[in-house]
């Protein structure tokens, strides 16, 4: 008998039936229906083939520098010469001093393995900024940090740990971020949404945790974990100190575990909110509840979505053995990339007079830090006015985080004609405005929303500003005429 081809072999061992059907199950809306025909439209507009528009404007994902956003100066100039001390010669004192301090001091080396759970000179940064930023006493030790490859990997981790079979559950604030819904189907566990209300800009509510925790223990589902993510993803809503309370008093009154999305935590435009981490109100409360909270480079101001940097806190309520049980399962994953371990340091360590660094230098960083805020503030005031003032569009108030989840008010009408053709009516929507105008979001769907209404997600992030406020013309003027016609 004559050999398989290599290509034949690989069709007959690798058909779906032999993928994890857990695996098969998961999905993540953020890169799927829509972008990926918005990836065929590019490069088809590449090969030629002509659309009302010269390219695709990818609103789907919170990636900065995507959309121009520059690095930090200092950060990129250590981390340059970090990874080429040729050019270190070439650097201002204060970025010399800081790569030296890396080099010489703790002997970061960025091409080899660090400790599993990152390098001790990083979690002693991330130590020292929760307690400022916590301003408490209560310094968490560098044993409860461990890096990251960004916050997904921390998050993916303790899911796999800590849901052990099909019974148990995780609630989940709907509209969610679809990296939630994907792992628990991974982990094979259950959802239970909490649904948060859109009409008190995304409010978490004690009667809905209540409801659905209950209905849960009625359908045989052990709720275990508790995601909060605050700022909101993707509805940009900023928690209050009482609505933190009440969760973490909920968590603590069922013995369930926190999961604290904070990685948007420096992303709050709105001057009468502040961030409040859910770590520094269960101290205050002094309840016990285990806390696990998720930090990352790709957002804020650093914005190095490419380069996954991260960090998890694992709090002081965890059990030991538990506590270890993390520890091992790290070290069978080995550290998380040296490069961003390093950028997850200069994040959290900006340049000071302190250290010894010169006035200029402080004062480019933090000029460049406000610029980039500033724009980004302004960015959210552009998005929620325009779709406001658009007709059959509601927007809540972007607060925080980096994205808009209007509300589209589609007619039964419309809702029916979806369906023929085969889609979900936010779906149809979003793949029409693609085909269109060339802007690409996200249908609400993929996040998961309240019976009978239908959203879609865009980011805040295009520059310069002058484009966005075009774009934004442009999704007014369609919207308002495909309303017309199909409604």
């Amino acid at each position: 008998m004559k050999q398989l081809s290599k290509s034949i072999r690989y069709a007959y061992w690798n058909t779906i039936k032999d993928i994890n059907p857990l695996f098969v199950e998961a999905q993540y809306a953020v890169r799927g229906q829509v972008p990926s025909m918005a990836a065929t439209i590019q490069e088809e507009i590449n090969a030629g083939k002509k659309y009302p528009f010269d390219s695709i404007t990818e609103l789907n994902i919170g990636n900065p520098q995507t959309f121009g956003q520059k690095p930090i100066t200092f950060n990129r100039s250590v981390l340059s010469s970090m990874l080429d001390p040729n050019i270190l010669k070439y650097q201002s004192g204060d970025v010399q001093r800081r790569v030296n301090f890396y080099n010489d001091k703790i002997g970061f080396q960025v091409g080899a393995y660090s400790q599993s759970p990152g390098y001790p000179i990083i979690r002693e940064a991330v130590a020292n900024f929760i307690q400022k930023r916590d301003a408490t006493k209560n310094r968490p030790s560098i044993n409860d940090i461990i890096l990251t490859d960004g916050a997904s990997s921390g998050i993916t981790l303790m899911f796999n740990l800590l849901l052990k079979d099909k019974n148990d559950g995780v609630m989940i604030p709907i509209p969610q971020y679809p990296l939630y819904s994907a792992v628990i189907a991974q982990c094979g566990a259950q959802q239970i949404p909490y649904y948060l209300v859109e009409e008190k800009n995304w409010s978490a509510e004690q009667k809905q945790l209540e409801e659905q925790y209950s209905k849960a223990k009625r359908n045989g589902i052990n709720p275990r974990i508790l995601v909060c993510i605050n700022p909101g993803n993707p509805t940009g809503q900023v928690f209050d100190k009482q609505s933190i309370v009440e969760m973490i008093k909920f968590a603590a009154e069922k013995k369930i575990t926190i999961f604290a999305d904070e990685v948007y935590q420096e992303n709050i435009y709105d001057p009468k909110k502040k961030f409040i981490s859910f770590r520094k109100v269960a101290n205050e409360l002094n309840l016990d509840v285990e806390i696990y909270s998720f930090h990352s480079i790709s957002k804020g101001i650093t914005g190095e979505c490419g380069l996954r940097g991260g960090y998890m806190e694992i709090t002081s309520k965890v059990d030991s053995e538990v506590h270890f049980q993390i520890h091992k399962s790290k070290t069978i994953m080995l550290c998380s990339n040296t490069v961003g371990q390093l950028m997850t340091g200069l994040m959290l360590t900006p340049p000071t007079v302190e250290e010894g660094c010169s006035e200029s230098t402080v004062q480019q960083y933090n000029e460049e830090c406000k610029a980039l805020f500033n724009s980004l503030q302004r960015r959210a005031d552009i998005v929620t006015k325009y779709l406001n003032q658009t007709k059959g569009v509601s927007c809540q108030p972007i607060e925080g985080a980096m994205y808009a989840f209007p509300r589209i008010f589609l007619s039964d009408k419309y809702v029916e004609h979806a369906k023929k053709l085969g889609y979900q009516p936010d779906v149809l929507y979003c793949l029409d405005l693609l085909k269109e105008t060339g802007l690409v979001v996200v249908p609400g769907s993929g996040f998961l929303q309240y019976p009978g209404t239908y959203h879609f997600r865009m980011t805040i992030l295009i520059l310069p500003e002058e484009k966005l406020l075009a774009k934004m013309k442009i999704f007014q003027q369609w919207h308002e005429s495909y309303i017309a016609k199909l409604q």
